[in-house]
């Protein structure tokens, strides 16, 4: 009979004892009665986006930011770039000089720098619908990053 009562007290108290464990919370067995400490959150997958900013370049005189500097600076104001790119943005324009050429620099940035991003003047590459990707080409006389169709003087 003595061991039955103290099965059943060790029950009664086992089940008494586990109201006071909070909803959901992790409770160490270490520090029971310290802070409740939640089992640690899964991290959300990183994403990422295209931006896109014009060069500006002009027709017959080149010119215009180059690819590396224009990623510095998008850098220096916060943004993670993950990729680069030259580009054009797929319009037609009218062949005169110094009208614009549509060459764009393109990066790709986690999609937590989007604000730092759109805050420098970048638009999201999915607005230009046409735009494609294009190789990058070193300018012999100025060392700068343009399209084989733009001449140094």
């Amino acid at each position: 009979m003595l061991p039955i009562k103290i099965g059943v007290a060790a029950l009664v108290s086992g089940l008494l004892l586990s109201a006071c464990v909070p909803n959901d919370a992790y409770v160490n067995p270490w520090n029971p009665w310290g802070t409740t400490t939640y089992p640690p959150a899964t991290p959300t997958p990183v994403t990422y986006v295209d931006v896109y900013k014009y060069q500006g370049s002009r027709q017959c005189e080149g010119g215009g930011v180059p690819l590396a500097e224009m990623q510095r600076q998008l850098q220096a104001g916060g943004a993670i770039v993950t990729a680069s790119s030259c580009g054009m943005d797929g319009r037609m324009y009218p062949a005169f000089c110094g009208g614009a050429d549509g060459k764009i620099n393109i990066f790709t940035v986690t999609s937590n720098s989007m604000n730092a991003a759109l805050a420098q003047g970048f638009t999201p590459l999915n607005s230009l619908p046409e735009a494609q990707k294009t190789q990058c080409y070193t300018n012999n006389n100025s060392g700068s990053t343009t399209y084989p169709y733009t001449g140094g003087r």
